[in-house]
């Protein structure tokens, strides 16, 4: 609040002695400067009316809080600041076309470097509030200021050469169309990062950088799903933290707090976290199978239907093999098969995952009949469910056939896999 009243005092005056000198010295680039700073009473203006609602408590019509509204009044300075380059660039242009352009008088050129020293001073005293309080608002409200500093060069320097020359008139209405394309540049500077908090677009910390903070907390086996967005002159996050699958509910919930502590605490801007605590996936190795046409169709459609699965997401998979039945009756000999590893991680148990397994098999029309080993559209084989080890009949883990059967363990240590989780080294 102080600095925009300081910035506005500033401006009044300056556009002050702008106008009466653009005037009395007949100086249009002057003029069009002197509309630029008048534009910064605006966005101060903006700046002091605005700063009340976004640094509001939330309330029940804001839960979140109110820093879109920092938002919201950054993308009106920028527009400002845009209308205000227009302006000055068509004013500039129609005197070139007119080719009225009057040579202005010595004091002008005083006043535009006193403008200069003025406006940089009042632009590092607003940038320095801006990073102490992280405010996208007032930082844009500072390079307003400066904006206004740099566009009196070219107005001195125009100024001053149309004075100082006769023949060159001309550049006083140049300098004041050179000074609203440098406007219109700043007006996109300012724009563009409120635009980006608006959409809540990616901001300059990145989920890496989370994910690093998260992991270092102990008990912390994965985090995925980061994201993070811009909420005001701070960033929220949402994360997924997973733990171990038999750690109990309260030190799950103490795992979470301590990872929000943490990266709020870290210094990367994070105001707020939220953490969903998860039971950690287990990786599952699986052999799809088919050896009736169309195979590929089979196995593709297979893979897209354990992927979609509640809790379970792909990891990994080979490149597709066709290769010799193994074990089927001789009628079916000549049956090639194609046949792929898919490596997937789930938070459903052995026995729901085979169950749901058995399903997609007879979704895609696998029938079990009496031969043994007969041709089918799909074949689901898990070899390896996180090193559990089970003798039940209907799930044997791990696969009791796995470390026999190459079209089993060559992909896997193409995928760098060459050993099972029960510690199993295959051949």
């Amino acid at each position: 609040m102080r600095v925009a009243f300081a910035g506005a005092a500033v401006n009044i005056l300056i556009s002050a002695a702008k106008f009466a000198g653009g005037i009395a010295f007949s100086s249009q680039a002057l003029l069009a400067d002197a509309v630029h700073s008048l534009s910064d009473l605006v966005t101060d203006a903006a700046l002091v009316l605005g700063v009340r609602f976004w640094a509001s408590p939330a309330d029940d019509d804001h839960p979140y809080g109110h820093g879109k509204i920092e938002a919201v009044v950054t993308a009106f300075i920028a527009l400002a600041v845009a209308g205000v380059a227009v302006k000055i660039c068509w004013d500039g242009a129609c005197s070139l076309l007119r080719g009225d352009s009057t040579a202005p008088d010595a004091p002008a050129f005083l006043i535009a470097v006193l403008s200069i020293v003025a406006k940089e001073g009042i632009y590092r005293w607003t940038h320095a509030v801006a990073l102490r309080l992280n405010s996208p608002a007032t930082d844009a409200n500072a390079w307003h200021h400066r904006s206004d500093a740099i566009s009196s060069i070219p107005v001195a320097v125009a100024v001053a050469a149309a004075h100082f020359f006769p023949s060159l008139t001309w550049l006083d209405a140049a300098g004041a169309v050179l000074v609203g394309a440098f406007i219109m540049r700043v007006a996109w500077q300012i724009a563009k990062p409120a635009f980006m908090d608006l959409t809540d677009a990616a901001c300059g910390v990145t989920a890496d950088d989370v994910e690093r903070i998260a992991l270092a907390v102990p008990g912390v086996r994965r985090v995925h799903k980061v994201r993070l967005r811009r909420y005001g002159g701070a960033l929220q996050c949402d994360m997924h933290v997973q733990v171990a699958r038999d750690m109990s509910i309260s030190q799950g919930h103490t795992i979470g707090h301590e990872v929000k502590a943490n990266v709020v605490a870290s210094g990367i801007g994070v105001e707020d976290a939220i953490i969903h605590v998860e039971p950690m996936d287990a990786r599952v190795i699986l052999c799809l199978g088919s050896n009736i046409e169309p195979r590929l169709e089979y196995l593709d459609r297979a893979q897209s239907a354990i992927c979609a699965l509640p809790s379970t997401h792909f990891s990994a998979a080979s490149e597709t093999d066709e290769t010799e039945p193994v074990d089927v009756p001789p009628e079916f000999a000549a049956q090639r098969f194609l046949n792929r590893i898919l490596v997937v991680e789930t938070a459903l148990t052995p026995e729901d995952f085979s169950k749901r397994m058995h399903q997609i098999e007879h979704d895609l029309g696998r029938v079990r009949g009496d031969v043994r080993n007969a041709p089918r559209t799909i074949d689901i084989d898990m070899i390896d469910y996180a090193g559990v080890i089970s003798n039940d009949p209907s799930l044997t883990l791990p696969h009791p056939r796995a470390r026999e059967r190459a079209f089993v363990t060559e992909p896997l240590k193409r995928l760098g896999i060459t050993r099972l989780s029960d510690g199993t080294e295959l051949p």
